[in-house]
C-alpha cells in the first residue's frame, strides 16, 4: 500500500495538474464557441435590398490557415445577399411592383386611327342622282385621344377628317372637304363613380407591394434564425468535439496509469482491459463528434450559398464571434406589445384585410344602377370647290380648318343613361361574398394575434428554463469535476478501480456536454425569443432598404 501510494502520488499530481490545465480552456471554448450572439448590433448595420445581388461576385470572407474564420455578422450579411431562398423572394418583390405599374396603365392615353379610301360607281336610280352613272370617291382620316380620369369618367377627343369627290350635278361642294371635332365628356354618377371604384385594382397592387415587402421581412428573419441556428450548432459541435478529445485523454491517463502499475505488479492486468474499453468508447465519440460537424458546416455553407466549384465548400468552418456581451430582454407584458405592433405576420394580415375593404366598398358600388352623364361639344368645318355656276369659287382643306379655327359652327350635346338590371342578382352576390371574406379575414388576424401572444409566452417561458437550465448545468459541472477529482485520489491511493474511475470520467463528460447543451439552447431560446417579438432584425444590425 505504501509503495502503491509512493508511486501513486506523483501520477496523482499530473492527472490533477493536466485536469487543472484543461479545465479553462474548455470552460473558455465553451463559451466562445457556443454562446449565441444574443442580438448584437454591429458597428455598421447590414444593408438588405430587395434588388437582386449579383451572385457572379464571390462572397467576401476572411480565409486563415486554410480555414474559414466566420464571425456571425459574416455569416448573417453573406447569407442576406447570397441565400437562394430569398433570391427567389426578391423575384416575388420585382413582380409585385411591376403590378402596380401594369394596373397604372389603365390611366395611359390611349389613341386611336381609323383610314379607308373608297371608290364606287352605280347607275341612276332616279333624276336626282345628277349622273346617269354615279361615281364617289370617298377618303377618310380619323384620329381620337382617350383619358381616363380618377373619378371613373372619360375624357375623349376625335378629329375626323374627310374628303369626297363626286360627279353628281347637285353636289354644291366638289370636291369637298369636312372636319369635324368632338370633345367628349362621360361621368359615371351612380355605378363606378368615384376614385375607389376607378382605382380599386391599383389600390390592391399597391397593398399587395406592401404584403410583399412584409412577405420578404418575414423571409429575412427566417433567414437570420436559421443562420444563427446553424452558426452556433456548428460552434456547439466544435466544442462538443472538444469535450470528447478531453474525455478521451482522461481515459488515456487512466489507461497509462494502469500500464505502469500493471508492470510493477500493484494492478491487476484486467485493469487494462477496463481502460482500454473506456478509450474505445470515447473514440466513437469523437468519430461522431466530427461527423457532425461535417454536416453542420454543409449547413451554414448552403445557407449562405458558398461557391461549390471552388475551394472554399470544403475549407473547415471556424466560428470567431465573441459572446459575452450580455443580452437585454424584456418583460412579458412588453414583449406581447412589441410583438403585435412588430410581427410580419400581423401587419401582413392587417394589409390583406385592407384589400378585403377594399372590395367591399367597390362591389357595394357595383349593387348601384349605371347612370352616366355624357357631353360633347363639337366644331365643324367644310370646304371645297363651289360647282354653283353662277358663284363659283375654288376651295381646299384649309378653308374647313380656318373655320374650324375661328369656330364658326358649333354644337354641342348631353345625354343622361340609365341601366339597371331588375334582380341584379350577381353584384348583390358579389357584394355578400366580398363582406364574407372581409369578416373571414377579420377572424384570421385574430387567430393570427392569438397565435403570437401564446408563441410569446411558449418562448418567454423556454427562454427562462433554459437560462435556469444553464446554471444548473454548470453547478453540475463544477461538482462533478470534483467529484472526479476525489475519485482520482481515492484511486491513486488505491481505494477505487478503474471502472469506478471511468464512471465518474464519463460523468464528467456527460455534465460538461450537458453545460454545452444548455448554453446552446440559451442562445437559441434566446434568438427565438427576438423572433417571437419582431425584433431579430434589429437586434442582429440589418436594416431593410428600399
Amino acid at each position: 500500500m505504501n509503495e502503491t501510494s509512493a508511486q501513486g502520488t506523483p501520477e496523482s499530481a499530473a492527472a490533477d495538474g493536466r485536469l487543472t490545465s484543461h479545465r479553462p480552456r474548455i470552460f473558455l471554448t465553451c463559451l466562445l464557441c457556443l454562446g449565441l450572439l444574443a442580438a448584437q448590433v454591429a458597428a455598421q448595420s447590414i444593408l438588405v435590398s430587395p434588388e437582386q445581388p449579383d451572385l457572379s461576385v464571390p462572397a467576401p470572407l476572411r480565409i486563415e490557415d486554410g480555414a474559414l474564420m466566420l464571425s456571425l455578422e459574416d455569416a448573417v450579411a453573406n447569407a442576406l445577399e447570397r441565400n437562394l431562398g430569398l433570391v427567389v423572394e426578391r423575384f416575388a418583390q420585382e413582380e409585385a411592383e411591376l403590378m402596380i405599374q401594369q394596373n397604372r396603365g389603365i390611366y395611359d392615353l390611349f389613341t386611336t386611327a381609323d383610314f379607308q379610301k373608297l371608290s364606287d360607281t352605280s347607275p341612276a336610280a332616279t333624276g336626282l342622282d345628277g349622273a346617269l352613272v354615279q361615281e364617289f370617291e370617298l377618303m377618310d382620316l380619323d384620329l381620337g385621344l382617350e383619358q381616363l380620369v380618377s373619378t371613373g369618367g372619360r375624357v375623349r377627343l376625335d378629329w375626323d377628317n374627310r374628303e369626297q369627290e363626286t360627279n353628281s350635278l347637285f353636289a354644291l361642294l366638289n370636291p369637298s372637304y369636312r372636319i369635324d371635332m368632338d370633345l367628349t365628356f362621360i361621368q359615371p354618377l351612380l355605378r363606378n363613380r368615384g376614385k375607389l371604384a376607378t382605382n380599386r385594382n391599383l389600390l390592391i397592387a399597391q397593398t399587395n407591394r406592401s404584403i410583399s415587402r412584409e412577405t420578404f421581412e418575414l423571409q429575412v428573419t427566417g433567414v437570420i434564425l436559421n443562420v444563427e441556428a446553424a452558426y452556433w450548432n456548428l460552434a456547439e459541435s466544435i466544442a462538443q468535439l472538444e469535450v470528447a478529445e478531453e474525455s478521451l485523454d482522461l481515459a488515456v491517463q487512466l489507461h497509462e496509469q494502469n500500464i505502469i502499475r500493471v508492470e510493477v505488479g500493484t494492478l491487476a492486468p484486467l485493469e487494462l482491459i477496463q481502460s482500454e474499453a473506456g478509450i474505445a468508447s470515447r473514440e466513437v465519440e469523437i468519430i461522431r463528434a466530427r461527423a457532425a460537424i461535417g454536416d453542420r458546416s454543409d449547413v451554414l455553407r448552403q445557407l449562405m450559398n458558398l461557391e461549390r466549384n471552388g475551394d472554399r465548400w470544403d475549407l473547415p468552418i471556424i466560428p470567431t464571434s465573441d459572446p459575452f456581451e450580455q443580452p437585454e430582454t424584456v418583460g412579458l407584458d412588453e414583449a406581447i406589445e412589441i410583438a403585435l405592433e412588430k410581427r410580419p405576420e400581423i401587419r401582413q394580415q392587417r394589409l390583406a384585410l385592407d384589400n378585403r375593404q377594399v372590395d367591399v366598398d367597390y362591389f357595394k358600388n357595383q349593387r348601384q344602377a349605371r347612370l352616366d352623364f355624357a357631353g360633347t361639344y363639337g366644331l365643324n368645318g367644310v370646304g371645297g370647290d363651289i360647282t354653283d355656276p353662277d358663284f363659283p369659287s375654288d376651295g381646299d382643306y384649309l378653308d374647313a380648318m380656318d373655320q374650324i379655327l375661328n369656330a364658326d359652327f358649333d354644337g354641342w350635346r348631353v345625354a343622361l343613361n340609365f341601366a339597371f338590371p331588375i334582380q341584379n342578382r350577381t353584384a348583390k352576390a358579389n357584394s355578400a361574398i366580398a363582406e364574407v371574406n372581409y369578416d373571414r379575414s377579420l377572424a384570421v388576424q385574430k387567430d393570427v394575434e392569438l397565435g403570437v401572444v401564446t408563441e410569446v409566452r411558449r418562448v418567454a417561458r423556454a427562454l427562462e428554463a433554459s437560462l435556469e437550465a444553464v446554471e444548473s448545468a454548470e453547478v453540475a459541472r463544477r461538482l462533478q469535476e470534483r467529484n472526479y477529482e476525489a475519485e482520482q485520489k481515492r484511486y491513486d491511493n488505491g481505494m477505487s478501480t478503474s471502472f469506478q474511475v471511468l464512471r465518474i470520467q464519463e460523468d464528467v463528460t456527460q455534465a460538461r456536454s450537458q453545460y454545452v447543451d444548455a448554453v446552446a439552447a440559451y442562445r437559441r431560446a434566446l434568438a427565438l425569443h427576438y423572433q417571437s417579438i419582431g425584433t431579430l432584425i434589429e437586434e442582429s444590425g440589418v436594416e431593410i432598404v428600399d
